[in-house]
């Protein structure tokens, strides 16, 4: 009786559970308008998918595959974002009943259309360096002509400061 229950658990599992959505993203800085005419294009010509239909408004292109004599249904969405304070193009692409590897593998291949048409994308903006580092609200621990502080003995306000070589060490 047991590996028939097991196996009505087993069918009533693979029935019951939910398709995988998979999905697969890149961000790239690229100007919108160029990024979608080459992506549509790659849709169409490069990859030699039919396309179902498009908006370039909403940013979306429906398309069919046409594998092992099956016809899977899949979309790419673009999406402006902004990301390291700068305008970029989320690209998301998706294909029904595939594995992951056929969506990375034609996101890849978009991505290769991209880079030869339009070149490279923007790079992120460089770090800028702070003109004005915060001052600190404590005052300084010694004040200034203090008669432990060194430099104060060997520098008058109108002589440069001058080097005497290495400190030499009194224990001979």
């Amino acid at each position: 009786m047991r590996p028939i229950l097991f196996a009505l658990v087993v069918a009533f599992g693979l029935v019951a559970a939910p398709a995988a959505e998979a999905r697969t993203e890149k961000t790239l800085a690229y100007p919108r308008a160029e990024a979608w005419a080459a992506a549509v294009r790659f849709i169409r010509v490069d990859a030699h998918l039919k396309v179902t239909e498009k908006d370039a408004d909403a940013g979306y292109v429906l398309f069919e595959l046409h594998e092992e004599n099956k016809t899977f249904r899949g979309s790419l969405e673009l999406v402006d974002v902004t990301e390291d304070g700068r305008h970029a193009v989320r690209f998301v692409l998706q294909i029904e009943d595939r594995p992951a590897w056929v969506e990375i593998e034609l996101m890849s291949k978009l991505e290769t259309k991209l880079r030869v048409e339009i070149g490279e994308p923007e790079p992120p903006p460089s770090p800028k360096a702070d003109p004005d580092p915060p001052k600190s609200d404590k005052p300084d621990d010694k004040p200034k002509g203090d008669k432990g502080d060194k430099s104060a003995d060997r520098a008058k306000p109108d002589d440069k400061p001058h080097d005497d070589g290495p400190p030499i060490s009194a224990t001979p």
